[in-house]
């Protein structure tokens, strides 16, 4: 159980302070802030802080909306304000808010972007400033908020969180629920209920005072009868501000009457134990100390270890792990800098199992970034998108355990014990148990480190400082006779006997004690002081202090210790049998030296009869006389009688010291006869449990060869998983297609890096609706058409531009699990700038080459590649177009005579490949003939290989010369 030291409430803060009520809420809040406004009371006097996740590059309108929810007076917080009841106030962009005093102060951020926490930071200045508090966590994505639900819990305050199915986006519920520390659970509806519940509970009821010590007993013991968990030494300041938290949940105005509900219904132990076992810790709390403890003791151990040995460490109060990881990594980290091989093992032990679950599970929220390096989360953290989870490396030397340092054996044979923030919280002596327990467990020469309010080298000579401002302790060896308390650690739980004498009575007002010393006396009675059976002074009379004689060294309250020497010995004897045997006794005359003068004194010391079921106490009175004189026969040493009277005196008092160490030796005796018989029943209960253990030790043997064989396995298969996560990881980190994986909410489940290009999304941003994005597509349908792939089973693709003038192809697909399950989509955007540019390119050449085919005045046509079939023949005068493939063109357009001459002419140029020309009659339209010059030319392919000719005819106007070969008719 580690509590963290920084937020105990100090005593010393006025009573004057505005109570505040802490919201924080991101994606999804502002509709659930204005429901819990326009819900909320405007008079329950506390003040409204609000923190939402703003844009920095825009201004908020926030205050604006809320303010028509709600008639309380709304603030946007940019720079410093004094805090009013019944009034709110926002968060502005580019700012955080933090509490001081009745002050709420906006100030730049420190974090980057992308690891800022505002509410965090918030709940835990409230925390630290107010001491309790309320804290609601409204919709959002993100796990900001989870931390400082955990300090404001432990600080006593109360925690409201929204029903996550409700919220839109419920990560932020989710990770302050996980935490343990949310008291309500509900719809926002019901939450402004809660609210003004504790509110007007907290004005009601106060914290009981110290002075109901009976009703504290009864539930402590309660407590401890169904839990088994014993808070009777710990601090009681911190165990009644936590009572008094669960009297104002449940709106009881007195601590009597709490204890009765508390006897009545037994599942409030469970919550009332939750709340004393509130947990708060971090990664590297307080770095300094962690880099004195690398500096100091983790380097030297393993220096002086080399290769040779091992490491142990023990975790005490680890909580929900972060402190035992810590140390893990700086355990790893100064190995592997020193080089050095040897086995780490850390224990982890704690009383609350709630928070080791936690602790085991190794999953903690985005928030630790700002606690861990960006080099430590790549090395021993696995980044799971909403999460870290804490990776093998560090994971496997840390064994987890529940463990009560106070009732339980320790781990043994450490070389370091880490214990922060736990004994701050418990009384002066128990904290010395607990450190006899750490020096029992630890080497010699081994490492202690505490918290900052903490210490260990005022206990026994346990241990010396190290490094006393980072609280590093060394253990000291100890002689044989020092030894580990085991009836302490070990011994059983039994009820609680009635104690024998009430709280009530030790703290009972000086006038009652003095009655009773008054009632035991009669009037002009000697000096005398009343003491109860531990000889502790209860009261004592006004010339008393005559028969007192401080010793030096630490003060005490105990009469024999601070007794006139001279009266010690009688005194305890007199004491024996006042409280052993009921009798009085009656001195004889003690020679004391006051100052100069020896006065003679003599003691009555007779018991006082308690009063109904009061505890024992005795009187004793201080009968001085005249000056201790010796008479004149004493005096002459040649005077045998006196020397005779001085000699049994001398005797009468050694019989009388004798007979008391005759005492208090059988009384040692018959101690030391029980306490043997008790460690010989130990002894057998051990033997058993050593037989036993070495059968569970054999059974455990063989389930380990069992659990090696399973993890070589899961080994195996881990290995392939990480391989293919790496391919994956590497195909979609080349791959130049975005490419965007939605369920079929159109929540981003994984996008490739082109989609950020697009789309203004992040990788924090996995969870969260596409539609809450903007993008740089001219294309709004992408919704409509994921709907509609999702609805008709069919993918779709789309040519849509983006506003940088890029075309891209954007197909939708079905996102299919391996069996057949239809779990989102997958769209890819796929650019075909080039593409496009081509195609346009292309069209602008045909429409060209159309206007100077259409412009000229000759034919022109074309063929395929052996002039089987005419392909075109463009519009022209004298021969008729055709845009359609004709097989028979030449019995269409060439004269009967000249057939048989353009095939020949046809054959060779079809064989050498090279240019057609000839000049041959041709068929026009009307039926007449007309002479035309035809030449046509190859297409090729990248191959060299002939796919068509394109050719003219140009009408020939002249007559040819030879006019036998070449009849021509005149056009």
């Amino acid at each position: 159980m580690a509590m963290d030291d920084h937020h105990e409430p100090s005593s010393s803060l006025p009573i004057v302070l505005t109570p505040i009520c802490a919201v924080g809420a991101s994606a999804g809040g502002i509709v659930a802030l204005q429901h819990l406004f326009r819900d909320l009371p405007d008079n329950l006097g506390l003040a409204y802080v609000v923190v939402i996740h703003l844009s920095p590059d825009h201004p908020s309108a926030l205050p604006e909306i809320l303010a028509t929810c709600t008639n309380m007076p709304v603030q946007q917080v940019v720079d410093t304000l004094r805090i009013e009841p019944d009034h709110v106030y926002i968060i502005a962009p580019d700012r955080e808010l933090v509490i001081d005093g009745d002050d709420v102060a906006a100030r730049p951020f420190v974090e980057p972007r992308g690891q800022r926490a505002p509410i965090d930071l918030l709940l835990r200045s409230v925390a630290r400033g107010r001491g309790d508090g309320i804290a609601v966590i409204l919709s959002g994505g993100g796990s900001d908020g989870a931390q400082g639900v955990r300090t404001s819990k432990e600080a006593g305050g109360t925690i409201l969180v929204q029903e996550p199915s409700e919220a839109d986006f419920p990560s932020m519920p989710l990770a302050a629920i996980t935490t343990g520390s949310a008291d309500f659970i509900a719809p926002v509806a019901r939450l402004a209920g809660h609210i003004a519940e504790v509110a007007r509970g907290k004005a009601t009821v106060a914290i009981p005072s110290e002075d109901a010590a009976g009703d504290l007993r009864r539930i402590l013991l309660l407590l401890r009868q169904r839990t088994g968990h014993d808070f009777t030494n710990y601090k009681r300041a911190t165990v009644l501000r936590r009572i008094a938290r669960r009297m104002q949940m449940h709106r009881i105005l007195q601590i009597e009457d709490y204890a009765s509900f508390l006897q009545q219904t037994p599942e409030e132990t469970n919550k009332l134990l939750a709340d004393l076992l509130i947990s708060v810790t971090m990664f590297f709390r307080d770095p300094s100390a962690f880099e004195a403890l690398r500096r100091r003791a983790i380097r030297p151990l393993l220096e002086a270890i080399g290769d040779s040995g091992e490491v142990r460490a023990w975790v005490v109060g680890c909580a929900t792990g972060e402190e035992a990881y810590s140390l893990a990594i700086l355990l790893l980290e100064e190995a592997d800098r020193l080089q050095v091989h040897v086995p780490i093992q850390v224990f982890a032990s704690d009383v609350d199992e709630r928070a080791l679950a936690t602790a085991r599970e190794g999953r903690y929220p985005h928030t630790i970034e700002a606690q861990v390096s960006p080099e430590r989360l790549r090395r021993f953290f696995v980044n799971e998108g909403t999460h870290y989870r804490v990776g093998p490396e560090i994971r496997d030397i840390v064994l987890f355990s529940l463990h009560s340092v106070v009732r339980e054996p320790p781990f043994v044979r450490l070389d370091l014990v880490v214990c922060r923030n736990v004994m701050i919280y418990m009384e002066r002596a128990l904290q010395q148990q607990v450190c006899a327990t750490f020096h029992y467990a630890l080497r010699s020469n081994r490492y202690l480190f505490l918290g900052s309010a903490e210490a260990a080298d005022t206990t026994q000579g346990f241990f010396v400082a190290l490094d006393r401002e980072a609280r590093l302790y060394l253990s000291q060896p100890q002689a044989a006779s020092v030894a580990f308390p085991l009836s302490a650690a070990f011994a059983p739980y039994r009820s609680p006997a009635p104690a024998p004498r009430p709280i009530a009575e030790r703290i009972d007002a000086a006038e009652l004690l003095g009655a009773m010393h008054a009632a035991a006396l009669e009037a002009r009675a000697p000096p005398s002081a009343l003491v109860d059976a531990e000889h502790t002074i209860l009261h004592l009379s006004p010339r008393a202090g005559r028969f007192i004689a401080m010793p030096g060294g630490p003060s005490t309250n105990k009469l024999l210790h601070i007794v006139r020497h001279e009266l010690s010995l009688d005194l305890q004897v007199a004491l024996e049998r006042a409280f052993d045997h009921g009798e009085s006794t009656l001195t004889r005359s003690i020679g004391v030296q006051f100052d100069t003068v020896r006065r003679g004194v003599v003691l009555h010391v007779a018991p006082v009869p308690p009063a109904a079921g009061g505890a024992p106490r005795a009187i004793v009175s201080f009968l001085e006389h005249d000056r201790w004189e010796t008479s004149e026969d004493d005096a002459s040493a040649d005077a045998p009688p006196g020397e005779l009277q001085r000699v049994l005196d001398q005797l009468r008092e050694a019989q009388h010291r004798g007979e008391a160490m005759r005492r208090e030796y059988e009384a040692v005796v018959q101690d030391l006869r029980a306490a043997n018989e008790e460690l010989q029943s130990l002894n057998e209960e051990y033997r058993s449990t050593a037989e036993e253990l070495e059968t569970s030790k054999e059974e455990l043997h063989s389930i380990n060869e069992e659990l090696q064989t399973v993890n070589a396995e899961l080994k195996d298969k881990l290995s392939v998983i990480s391989a293919s996560h790496n391919d994956l990881q590497n195909l979609t980190a080349s791959s130049e297609i975005g490419t965007l994986f939605l369920d079929t909410n159109l929540r981003i489940r994984m996008f490739t890096p082109p989609v950020a290009t697009l789309f203004n999304v992040a990788q924090g941003d996995v969870g969260r609706v596409i539609t809450d994005f903007t993008h740089h597509l001219a294309y709004d349908g992408l919704e409509r058409d994921v709907r509609c792939v999702l609805r008709d089973l069919k993918p779709i693709e789309e040519e849509v531009s983006s506003r940088d003038g890029r075309w891209l192809m954007v197909r939708v697909r079905l996102y299919r699990t391996l069996d057949d399950r239809v779990e989102g989509v997958v769209i890819t955007f796929d650019d075909i700038s080039l593409r496009k540019r081509t195609e346009l390119a292309l069209r602008e050449s045909e429409a060209r080459l159309r206007a100077f085919i259409m412009a000229s005045a000759d034919v022109v046509y074309r063929t395929n590649a052996d002039w089987s079939q005419l392909l075109f023949v463009n519009d022209n005068a004298f021969v008729s177009s055709t845009d359609q493939p004709m097989s028979r063109w030449l019995d269409a357009y060439v004269a009967g005579p000249d057939r048989i001459l353009v095939l020949e002419a046809i054959r060779g140029a079809v064989e050498t490949g090279e240019m057609f020309e000839l000049e041959h009659r041709i068929q026009l339209p009307d039926g007449g003939l007309g002479g035309t010059l035809s030449r046509a030319v190859p297409i090729r392919d990248p191959a060299g290989k002939v796919i068509e000719w394109i050719g003219t005819m140009r009408i020939v106007m002249e007559r040819s010369k030879d006019k036998d070969a070449l009849p021509w008719i005149k056009i």
